[in-house]
Formats: C-alpha cells, sequence, structure tokens
C-alpha cells in the first residue's frame, strides 16, 4: 500500500509544480501586455510570486489564487511595483502602483 501513496505523492508534487510553471508564464505575460499597453518598461523580465492561498473560483470550486509582483519604471529611473493576480489559470487582476 506504501508503494501507491507515494506514487500519489510524487503525482500530485509533479502536478503543482507544472501548474506553477504555467501560472508563472502566464503572470509574466500578463505583466508584460499591462506594461507595453501602458508604454511602461517590464523591468528583470520576470515576477516574482508573493502569496498563495486557497479560494473558490465562480463556480465554487477550490483553486490556487497566487498573487505575483513585478518592478516597472516609466523612465528607467524610478522603480514602481505592480501586480497580477491569478486564480487557477485565470487572469483575476492586474494592476500598477498608485502614482
Amino acid at each position: 500500500m506504501q508503494p501507491v501513496i507515494l506514487l500519489i505523492g510524487v503525482a500530485l508534487v509533479v502536478w503543482f509544480w507544472q501548474q506553477s510553471l504555467r501560472a508563472r508564464e502566464l503572470a509574466i505575460h500578463s505583466a508584460e501586455e499591462l506594461c507595453r499597453r501602458q508604454g511602461l518598461q517590464l523591468l528583470d523580465g520576470t515576477v516574482a510570486l508573493n502569496a498563495l492561498r486557497l479560494r473558490r473560483n465562480t463556480r465554487g470550486h477550490i483553486a490556487l489564487q497566487r498573487t505575483y509582483l513585478f518592478d516597472y519604471s516609466r523612465d528607467g529611473d524610478l522603480r514602481q511595483q505592480g501586480f497580477v493576480l491569478l486564480l487557477g489559470l485565470y487572469l483575476e487582476s492586474a494592476g500598477l502602483a498608485a502614482e
């Protein structure tokens, strides 16, 4: 029985890892698109996971909500922070620092 539990555990870890990679790619794409539309420069070209929690989606199913932070700049000097909020693999919202 233990090999089955171990196999299920490994499968869950692999699934979580793959979902996390897909979510991060979606967050990067969303941050790039937001910066492009606003005429901003996405600094470092990446996002950082800030928070991870369980939440219900619109269908009532439990999903992972991930909050990613990214840095951007208007002129290359002043670094500001934006966010991307994903629920599962769907973009919930994205925004920039209040100016």
